[in-house]
């Protein structure tokens, strides 16, 4: 027991990763069951109501551990200054651990709530702070991404703030501000930051001949148009110019860095296929919004879910299986199990997205989803969460 947890608090992607496969696995286990009760016909009991709970969970839960974990480990290297120490960065991803179980906990006592996201919240500012720190205390050039991912983890506090604010008042304006920018404000800038500057580089690393492509007007037009979405969706605006421009740079990307090519090494195509649901998920919400313009009725959630499970979801199991295979001394190299649940969360994204289009299928898709990401998270942790108490098989440190 010792042992294990000596090796669990040896980096900070260990617990990081380990406190956020917990948050992962609450998360779909609680919102699975919803979903397959309501196929049968049940509608189990919630002291929250479900849908708000869900958004909440599935933006704010586990993605900002795992986000902690990986800039506590490679960020550091981006901006040559040393790794926060344990005694800094522990507190926080415990905290936030903590928040989120009383979080999901509120289903049986909404007074919870308030606690659980408050408790969040302190954490997250903390988080901050020392991601802050790093910035300051770096005399590199090149801070693009670090200060990218350092804005949104700040508009992610204030997106947590507002849900504070839901969770003590009922207020569900605040509910949805928070969602907004936990997703445009949050979660789409750090994904397309650490993107930007990883994919590009994991590929001309493992491909020959490669020439990585990552222009910095490529980060400031996406982000800046994300950004601009929370606006726009705050006043109602229809936001097919920003969609159709977000959307015709991602297919591009996808195009130009070779999605085919990355096919070559399954690990590297785990990345590329991840992020062809950007773009894809751009493409549907531009047509949503035409549609909307024409008087029809938009296609519902299709481009978020193609967002958040087929971008975010999928690209968070790419990652991180490429980070808890390097930094625990194994080859970079996939295949059963961790290839089986990757695609399988595809199809967890693509069932999602024709259930909102094809309201026909729309409960069976919502069950098959429910139960392939249930099955394929469980079978990817059982795998991969012992690896962040173990040692490394290399003998190495970290």
């Amino acid at each position: 027991m010792k042992r294990a947890l000596k090796q669990t608090i040896a980096a900070p992607h260990r617990l990081g990763f380990l406190a956020g496969g917990v948050l992962l696995l609450l998360s779909f286990t609680w919102w699975g069951v919803h979903m397959l009760g309501r196929w049968q016909g049940l509608v189990l009991p919630s002291a929250v109501v479900p849908m708000f709970l869900h958004a909440y969970s599935m933006t704010y839960s586990f993605f900002p551990l795992f986000m902690l974990g990986f800039i506590y480990t490679a960020g550091p290297r981006w901006l040559s200054v040393p790794s926060p120490s344990l005694r800094r960065y522990a507190p926080v991803m415990l905290g936030y651990l903590l928040g989120g179980i009383v979080v999901i906990a509120s289903t049986v006592n909404t007074s919870l709530l308030v606690l659980g996201i408050s408790v969040q919240a302190i954490a997250w500012l903390a988080g901050l702070a020392l991601w802050i720190r790093a910035i300051l205390n770096s005399q590199v050039t090149d801070q693009l991404h670090a200060r990218v991912i350092a804005l949104a983890f700040t508009l992610g506090l204030i997106g947590l703030l507002s849900a504070v604010f839901w969770a003590a008042t009922g207020n569900t304006i605040a509910w949805l501000w928070s969602v907004q920018i936990g997703v445009w404000g949050l979660l789409l800038p750090v994904f397309l930051a650490v993107s930007h500057r990883m994919i590009p580089f994991f590929s001309g690393t493992a491909l020959q001949p490669y020439s990585p492509w990552r222009p910095t007007w490529w980060l400031y037009t996406l982000v800046g148009c994300s950004l601009l979405r929370i606006v726009l969706i705050g006043f109602q605006i229809n936001t097919f110019i920003v969609d159709a421009i977000m959307a015709s740079v991602l297919l591009y990307t996808t195009w130009r860095w070779d999605l085919r090519k990355s096919f070559k090494v399954k690990l590297l195509a785990m990345l590329h296929a991840a992020f062809a649901w950007a773009g894809l998920a751009m493409l549907l919400s531009s047509i949503s919004e035409v549609l909307k313009l024409a008087g029809h009725n938009g296609l519902g959630f299709a481009s978020l879910h193609a967002l958040t499970l087929g971008f975010f979801c999928c690209m968070l199991l790419a990652f991180v299986t490429r980070v808890t295979l390097g930094h625990s001394g194994r080859p970079l190299l996939t295949g059963g199990v961790a290839w089986t649940c990757y695609w399988s969360m595809h199809g967890v994204a693509l069932a999602r997205v024709l259930g909102e289009i094809f309201p026909a299928i729309q409960a069976a898709a919502y069950a098959l989803a429910a139960l392939l990401a249930l099955l394929a998270l469980v079978a990817w942790s059982r795998v991969y969460l012992p690896m962040y108490w173990q040692a490394r098989v290399d003998g190495a440190a970290g």
